[in-house]
């Protein structure tokens, strides 16, 4: 009886055992499933170019993020809330930065940088018109232009062009797809800055 009671005991911690492996397994799947499907996301149609020299003869702190979009084109509202939206968003999921915000009067810290995104050129393509048209919409197209400067000296970092393109499907790819392209260039050269900062 004493056996078997041991038994079952080994046998149900083996089992626990067994199960919290397979947790973090899939776990650990998960999350390069995640990454891998964002660095896909930030490779496709989306293209970085006219890239300035990063400043870095002088530090400059990555703790606080201020994000300003704008487009000198009229009626661009919706889109420049859509990519406000989108580096907000992106931004904070890398889980890299302290705080990213559009008020400057939320900076806390010592410093921090200024991301300012202007749409110079769009192409927009609906929903509506994807699905009246298909294929025949084409694909939305974005260009933006991204400065990034240093908040304390006023100082420019980095400046560079994205241009956002949708996907040529019938059934998909509107404008907010090629903003989120854009997004995605940005975040990416942002985590570049980061990793630079920290050599």
């Amino acid at each position: 009886m004493g056996c078997l009671i041991t038994c079952n005991r080994s046998l149900a911690a083996s089992n626990t055992h067994m199960v919290n492996e397979m947790k973090s397994v899939f776990r650990y799947s998960a999350i390069l499933f995640l990454l891998m499907n964002l660095i896909g996301c930030a490779s496709s149609s989306g293209v970085v170019s006219k890239v300035d020299p990063v400043l870095t003869s002088k530090p400059f702190s990555l703790n606080f993020i201020f994000v300003k979009a704008s487009s000198s084109l009229s009626g661009l509202e919706a889109e420049e809330r859509v990519l406000k939206d989108s580096l907000f968003s992106g931004l904070k999921e890398t889980g890299l930065f302290g705080c990213v915000s559009d008020n400057q009067a939320d900076n806390k810290q010592d410093g921090g940088i200024k991301i300012k995104a202007e749409i110079e050129a769009i192409k927009k393509v609906s929903v509506n018109q994807r699905e009246w048209v298909g294929i025949l919409a084409g694909r939305a197209r974005i260009l933006v232009q991204v400065t990034i400067s240093d908040l304390k000296s006023g100082n420019q970092i980095e400046s560079f062009e994205v241009e956002g393109l949708s996907d040529k499907s019938a059934f998909a790819g509107t404008t907010d797809e090629a903003i989120q392209r854009v997004a995605d260039q940005v975040v990416a050269q942002v985590v570049k800055l980061y990793t630079k900062a920290g050599e």
